[in-house]
């Protein structure tokens, strides 16, 4: 194993890809690091609202596997929604289902001439995300989820660490047989994550009606106004990270056994404008990187002011429920009508270098303000 690889190397990894959560990478870093040095890793509940970046964190986290040679035999991966787990197959346990995808996963990595060593090793080694946890409450508005209860049991089996009875059919002596693989569950890393959207407005209310000994916090703020003077003035913040207990995720209808296995809860902060406008700038697969490989394949070269950055950046900052997705819906809506006809968008202009469609300021506030 790279012993070069500490902690704090995963985190910068990960931080490259992954913005404004820096709480939350320093927590993966260590699980990835026990994981993969083979120590028991605590698995991992992630907390936030939709954009924030949960899926983004799991596939960052597919590409540090996938980067480092050492770490070739923890490459098998995979990021299922919950809501796949819920009902039953016939014939298949929800257990079976999702070693049969890790399965899948081992084979597309390593070939389908797998020993039964080999493939118990990819198994047992492997990690799994479980996106949208959320949506297997056992409770569904105030009544009890039958189908949420039965997957939380399903994965608690696998969390708690047991042996599982796995037959498939592996190479032996240069031919498939069948086989039944003791698989240890134990080596699971399991990264979990929700947006739990009740949750901010269910433990609201309960600290604004003071249900319990909880109460709102007041801090001071300190204004500086262009002509130099200052001024001070009390007010009261609500973030979920700051009131949030284990009791309020039982009372979500997370069961308390389940909630039990993970031995970090995280939370995911909404993204700032700062944030925001980094990964609308530099993501990858930011809507703004898209839309100018769209133009380039026409011909055209798309120019964006800092000052229509920051103002599209600021108005997906108001939409703290989506996260980083508002900044595909509010540039999207202002690029769609000059990308289905460029060449007479108003925007348009001839230079010495080619045709220019330029988006400055003024075009993206006249934008949202025909939205509000």
């Amino acid at each position: 194993m790279q012993q070069a690889l500490l902690p704090v190397d995963i985190d910068a990894f990960l931080a490259k890809r992954v913005l404004g959560q820096a709480d939350l990478l320093r927590r993966i870093s260590v699980s990835l690091y026990k994981h993969i040095h083979g120590l028991p890793a605590p698995n991992v509940l992630l907390v936030g609202n939709s954009g924030t970046g949960k899926t983004t964190l799991m596939q960052a986290i597919v590409d540090l596997y996938d980067t480092y040679d050492d770490l070739m035999r923890f490459r098998v991966m995979v990021i299922v929604n919950a809501n796949t787990l819920s009902a039953e197959v016939e014939g298949e346990d929800r257990t079976t289902r999702l070693f049969r995808k890790l399965e899948a996963r081992a084979r597309v990595l390593f070939g389908s001439a797998l020993s039964a060593r080999e493939l118990s090793d990819y198994l047992e080694n492997a990690t799994v995300c479980v996106d949208e946890v959320d949506k297997i409450s056992g409770r569904v508005s105030e009544k009890a989820n039958v189908a949420g209860i039965t997957t939380q049991y399903a994965l608690l089996t696998l969390l708690e660490g047991e042996r599982f009875l796995y037959r498939t059919t592996v190479v032996e002596d240069g031919r498939e047989v069948e086989a039944e693989l003791a698989l240890d569950t134990g080596k699971l890393l399991f990264i979990c994550g929700g947006a739990f959207e009740e949750l901010y407005d269910q433990v609201y209310t309960l600290v604004v009606n003071r249900r319990d000994d909880r109460r709102l916090k007041e801090v001071s703020e300190v204004e500086r106004r262009p002509d130099g003077s200052v001024s001070v003035r009390t007010v009261t913040r609500f973030k979920l990270r700051d009131y949030l207990r284990l009791a309020d995720l039982f009372a979500y209808g997370m069961m308390p056994q389940f909630i039990s296995r993970f031995g970090s809860i995280a939370m995911l902060d909404d993204l700032g404008k700062d944030e925001l406008r980094q990964i609308f700038l530099s993501a990858p697969n930011s809507p703004l990187r898209l839309c100018l490989e769209y133009f380039r394949h026409m011909g055209i070269e798309l120019r964006l002011t800092q000052e229509a950055a920051t103002a599209i950046a600021e108005a997906a900052a108001k939409n703290s429920r989506i996260g980083a997705r508002a900044l595909r819906e509010i540039f999207n809506g202002l690029i769609a009508p000059h990308e289905y006809d460029p060449f007479h968008s108003p925007l348009m202009c001839q230079t010495d270098q080619g045709p220019v469609l330029a988006l400055d300021l003024e075009t993206v506030t006249q934008y949202l303000t025909r939205m509000d």
